[in-house]
């Protein structure tokens, strides 16, 4: 509950910077002091120091030693912004980890040493504005930037949101009344069970009448048994309500949803806001495949249960129970997440939703319920129902905190959002071939995983080119996946190998690199100097290869990948040796086995075992790299990935709030620039710049830009020196891609 302390509607705070400060000592009440204050006690009173940072780095130094040299620069850096650099009249917020509440104040005096304060004896007097604020007032972004781990810092992306708080606070409460518009809605769906070309027709009008017709895009790419491409020709329920339920901005929901209403004359309060909703990913927003891949029956199936869960819940008996549970898995082909999503936004207070970010958090923070519940990704009929029991079960005794589904489904959002920055501040930013995933996917041991999986966490190839993929790979044992930079082939080479053992995350799946001094005895076997025999000498030990072998050897029942990162940057032949031989998939048996080149006996033979699979990566436009030799390429697979930044890239970044109709735009100006790049007679198409250079790790407001400023920003930075090298006896060439690029 946010506490006015005094009236801040009439304060002018445009002329004035906005700092975030971190008081996480127990002993010390920011409100109660009147103040904000910080540690490096030893300092003493700084008052007197020169107001310079070379100043307070050599006093720092002088006063505690103890602090470690290439800390003093920070520790300096932090002490002169809190003296000098804030002014009276800043705004600063004070974040409590204990309780997830803020508080807001205006500076009021310059700085105070306190030498009979117990701890943190530096201070700044603060007038309080705002006490006990919700950060989930506060949108994902800026919370992400308030949970920073700095002591002091400025607040940019949340700075405007901050603003709104003081001189606009809202409503104690959140806003879950959305509850009773989608029951409704899901009501008036139902009734189009048997028209559904009606159905969609309406949907189209939505669309059109939402202002976001551009958001109903993903809709109008099925994939027809005719041969044609074009809007889908049949729809289920939760596929028409996902058109408002997915990684989209608020306002885009709220008009969507407002269309939805006039058009299916929905009496029931317009929502506004979304807490407690559990949105599905862009790239997984449909709950049926392509119709050259769904069985005749499958859009039936889901009608059927949407019926069931609404008959359920008007009444729960046998009958219900029993048709609840049947239709359910009728429809459970597989990872049932987005199922249960889909059960929850029709009848929110019946149903939950088991997604990833629910699921961890029951396990994480109500370990007592989780021992109640079934919290794999794939449910049975049986389980979803004994879950929706026992947890209603669950709500309404006093070891439950939540009186509703939403409440706990809003808590497990606040928990992911709140990890997920903490990561973040301590995770290296992504390479390239890195994208990330959106939203954060915790592996789980029996967290199945497929090609559809793959596409779920943000691959752009469709279903139909992943499972050629992994059934060369089956087939052949040994895949090489090639391509331009920027392509995601060591993201997709995992990702292959997790869907081959059907485990995301497994440790069944390893990645090396090779690099030009990898030798054979490093990744088979050699001597090397001994740390385990007194007084030193050579050992004969197994490398890599040779450790991942013994471990499928030991576990033949299932499947392990080894994924080689850039396998041409070494000397494959040589690095392999008679590996060249034992990798074929025809020789992976005992009667195939050879006699190593360093053998630990006479009598040892080797082979590589059926169940160890092999995956590589290749970047052509290194010109650095070692060719690849014929005995190589005829035992491996080879599969070139090319750029993708068609409808699924628009999909996926749109998600992360960034502008679909600029990102069509920028799109097609990166597929021109490859083109270009193709025909060039001394570059050619494994030069091309991949989709992940424009693939954002952050949503778009956790950068404090709009789509075109980081759009020029990711041009200039990222791609320029690309091109530039590209290019570098053609200057002109690359100045004139990038001119192309930024549309000037």
């Amino acid at each position: 509950m946010i506490e006015h302390v005094t009236d801040a509607t009439a304060l002018d705070l445009s002329n004035h910077a906005m700092w975030g400060i971190h008081n996480d000592q127990a002993r010390i009440d920011p409100v109660a002091d009147r103040a904000v204050r910080i540690g490096w006690d030893g300092a003493g009173n700084l008052s007197t120091v020169a107001p310079s940072r070379e100043a307070f780095k050599k006093h720092l130094a002088e006063a505690m030693p103890e602090i470690e040299q290439q800390a003093i620069a920070g520790s300096a850096g932090t002490l002169y912004r809190f003296i000098h650099e804030i002014k009276v009249g800043d705004v600063v917020v004070c974040p409590n980890r204990s309780n997830r509440t803020l508080n807001v104040g205006r500076v009021s005096g310059d700085y105070e040493y306190r030498p009979d304060a117990e701890i943190h004896r530096h201070w700044r007097p603060v007038e309080w504005l705002r006490r006990n604020v919700s950060r989930d007032e506060l949108s994902t972004a800026a919370q992400n930037e308030i949970s920073s781990l700095i002591t002091l810092f400025k607040i940019v992306t949340g700075r405007e949101e901050v603003e709104q708080l003081i001189t606009h606070p809202a409503a104690a409460a959140e806003d879950f009344t959305w509850t009773d518009f989608y029951t409704e809605l899901a009501d008036r769906l139902l009734e189009y069970s048997t028209d559904r070309q009606s159905l969609l027709e309406r949907v189209w009008s939505v669309a059109a009448s939402s202002g976001f017709p551009h958001l109903f895009k993903y809709l109008k790419g099925d994939h027809r048994t005719d041969g044609t491409y074009g809007p889908l020709r049949d729809v289920d329920p939760f596929t028409v309500i996902a058109s408002f339920n997915r990684g989209i901005k608020d306002d885009a929901r709220a008009a969507i949803a407002a269309a939805f209403a006039s058009e299916f004359g929905v009496t029931a309060t317009l929502p506004t806001q979304f807490s407690g909703i559990p949105t599905a990913n862009n790239l997984k927003s449909w709950f049926i495949r392509f119709e050259t891949e769904r069985g005749p029956h499958d859009i039936d199936g889901l009608w059927q249960l949407a019926t069931a869960a609404i008959a359920y819940d008007t009444n729960a008996n046998e009958t219900t129970r029993e048709d609840l549970v049947s239709a359910f898995d009728a429809c459970a082909t597989g990872n049932t997440r987005l199922l249960t999503m889909g059960l929850y936004w029709i009848r929110p207070r019946t149903f939950a939703a088991y997604d990833s970010v629910n699921s961890a958090y029951i396990k994480k923070k109500l370990p007592a319920l989780a021992e109640r519940l079934a919290l794999s990704a794939k449910l049975s009929g049986e389980q979803f129902l004994s879950n929706t029991e026992a947890l209603h079960e669950w709500l309404n005794s006093e070891a439950s905190d939540f009186s509703a589904t939403w409440e706990l489904s809003r808590a497990a959002f606040n928990d992911a959002v709140e990890s997920a920055a903490e990561r973040d501040l301590m995770e290296p930013a992504p390479t390239p071939d890195l994208p990330p995933v959106v939203p954060p996917v915790i592996p789980e041991p029996d967290d199945p995983y497929d090609v559809a999986s793959i596409r779920e966490d943000g691959c752009f190839l469709p279903e139909e080119e992943l499972s050629p993929m992994l059934e060369r790979l089956r087939a052949k044992k040994n895949l090489v996946l090639q391509g331009p930079p920027g392509t995601g082939k060591t993201w997709l080479a995992r990702r292959l190998g997790w869907a081959l053992c059907a485990e995301r995350g497994t440790p069944r799946v390893q990645i090396l690199q090779f690099h030009p001094s990898l030798a054979y005895e490093d990744f088979v076997r050699g001597w090397r100097p001994s740390t385990s025999r007194i007084g030193g000498g050579l050992s004969l030990e197994d490398g890599s290869f040779l450790l991942m072998c013994q471990r499928a050897a030991e576990d033949p029942s299932r499947d392990y990948v080894l994924v080689i990162e850039e396998i041409n940057r070494g000397n494959p032949a040589q690095v392999l040796g008679e590996l060249l031989t034992l990798i074929e998939a025809d020789k992976r048996n005992e009667s195939s086995a050879m006699r190593l080149a360093y053998p630990r006996s006479e009598e040892e033979m080797f082979f590589v075992p059926s169940n160890l699979y092999l995956v590589g990566t290749m970047n052509l436009a290194d010109r650095s790299l070692a060719m690849v030799d014929m005995a190589l390429r005829r035992r491996f697979a080879f599969i070139e990935l090319r750029p993708q930044l068609g409808t699924d890239w628009v999909e996926y970044v749109t998600q992360l709030g960034y502008d679909p109709k600029l990102l069509e735009v920028y799109g097609q100006r990166v597929d021109a620039l490859n083109q270009q790049i193709s025909q060039d007679a001394a570059l050619g198409r494994q030069y091309c710049v991949g989709h992940s250079y424009f693939t954002p790790a952050v949503p778009l407001e956790a950068t404090g830009l709009d789509t075109t400023e980081w759009w020029q920003r990711v041009v200039e930075t990222d791609v320029r020196p690309l091109l530039e090298e590209y290019w570098f006896d053609r200057s002109h060439l690359a100045d004139e891609a990038c001119g192309r690029l930024l549309g000037t």
